[in-house]
């Protein structure tokens, strides 16, 4: 009895003593901790008398190199910087639509902000203060791009009429006001006299604005802000203007920005053209070839088509069931090395349509293209067989499917089931 009520009590104390390190391991783990994203600083400023709050997001690969970076100014950062960090994480480690930029968001206070923005002060401190110590501090290069919303959207858009070299792109979310500006000066104005000043092959940059269907006294600014350069088509600028449908004056800037980037990037991403819709509506072969040397240019990539690309292109064929596009799309790209270049599963694809549609024997042209490369595939000799049976080849057929059945035992392949069902209808047919 002594003994069993020492074995309780030992058993408890180990429970005990198990429970609360179990406790405290636990709350350990979920104590909070701060979730820091980029950094703070409040920049002394002489020509706006005061000192200015600042944040600022370096990408991830910032820490683990020594490259430089492009820039994107955010004005109304205590607004909008995290949107802008979020576009920046999620354009660059997901979509990879947007090679990795700094993130500078220039925080803003009401009242002020009306004024600031209607005023060359603020942007004599972007340019002569701001701008300088960010170069100073970070790495960048010498690309930047500034977004603005509302009044600061007509600022940006003011910014690239007088102060061209400042920034390379200029992103404005409902840009007020353009018609009459807080001057009395109309910002729409401005532009129609510097461009017939300077002439239309001056103003070399990016412009993208855009509005919701639902601001009045918004939209007709940017109505004739469009209509201006519709009519003067400055050659070097690269603009869009966008109605947004749905939105409202407080939420364009979240879709602006996101939309923005991704235009003034456009070339940045390897060209998918999904449907022969998309493909002839770009402009054919003519905007590929075009795109891509754009990209190598800008950017730094090879020239010549991308496996990727290619095969956009040749899917977007298949869907739409036009084997004489199909065909133009393989001729075309025989000269890049198209097959041996892509993705060993997607050229199953190609194959099946060329069997679909009565042309086996390219399609074994095309795995035999491949085999150097495969020849440990299973896959790829069952598939052989299936060409070889449709071409009425029962011999080299069982050859291929029983090479498929010998590999897929050996490496354990999950088809191993169906490859043998498919070689037993040949031995019995």
């Amino acid at each position: 009895m002594k003994i069993k009520l020492f074995m309780v009590a030992l058993m408890m104390q180990l429970f005990g003593i198990n429970g609360a390190y179990s406790n405290e391991l636990a709350q350990e783990q979920t104590k909070a901790q701060d979730n820091v994203i980029g950094q703070k600083i409040a920049l002394p400023s002489k020509v706006l008398g005061e000192a200015r709050d600042i944040q600022i997001y370096l990408p991830p690969s910032y820490q683990s190199g020594d490259k430089s970076y492009p820039v994107l100014y955010i004005l109304d950062g205590q607004r909008l910087f995290l949107h802008g960090v979020s576009i920046a994480q999620t354009f660059t480690s997901q979509f990879q639509v947007s090679p990795d930029f700094i993130v500078v968001g220039i925080n803003n206070s009401y009242p002020h902000r009306f004024g600031h923005f209607t005023d060359t002060k603020f942007l004599d401190f972007i340019e002569k203060e701001l701008v300088i110590h960010i170069d100073k501090t970070y790495r960048t290069t010498d690309e930047r791009l500034i977004f603005g919303w509302e009044y600061a959207g007509a600022f940006a858009i003011e910014s690239m009429i007088t102060r061209p070299h400042l920034f390379d792109g200029h992103i404005a979310a409902s840009p007020y006001p353009l018609n009459v500006a807080g001057s009395g000066i109309s910002r729409v104005q401005l532009l129609a006299e510097k461009l017939k000043r300077t002439g239309n092959d001056k103003l070399d940059s990016f412009l993208y604005f855009a509005v919701s269907n639902n601001e009045q006294g918004v939209i007709e600014g940017t109505g004739e802000l469009n209509e201006l350069l519709k009519k003067q088509m400055p050659k070097k600028l690269n603009w869009q203007y966008r109605i947004i449908e749905g939105e409202e004056h407080r939420s364009t800037p979240y879709a602006t920005l996101y939309h923005g980037l991704k235009n003034y990037y456009k070339y940045y991403p390897e060209l998918a053209l999904n449907t022969l819709t998309a493909y002839e509506e770009a402009g054919g072969m003519d905007y590929v070839y075009h795109y891509n040397k754009t990209r190598a240019k800008q950017y730094g990539y090879p020239a010549e088509l991308q496996p990727w690309s290619m095969f956009s292109m040749v899917r977007g064929a298949i869907r739409a069931d036009d084997f004489v596009q199909f065909e133009f799309f393989m001729d075309t790209f025989a000269k890049e090395n198209f097959i041996t270049r892509l993705q060993f599963r997607r050229t199953f694809q190609i194959t099946d349509f060329y069997v679909t549609n009565n042309k086996p024997e390219a399609a074994l042209a095309l795995y035999k293209q491949l085999l150097d490369k495969n020849v440990e595939s299973a896959r790829l000799h069952h598939a052989m067989g299936e060409v070889y049976l449709a071409m009425k080849d029962t011999t080299k057929a069982l050859g291929v499917y029983q090479k498929a059945v010998a590999l897929a035992k050996a490496q354990k392949d999950r088809q191993l089931d169906k490859y043998q069902n498919d070689l037993d209808k040949v031995l019995k047919p």
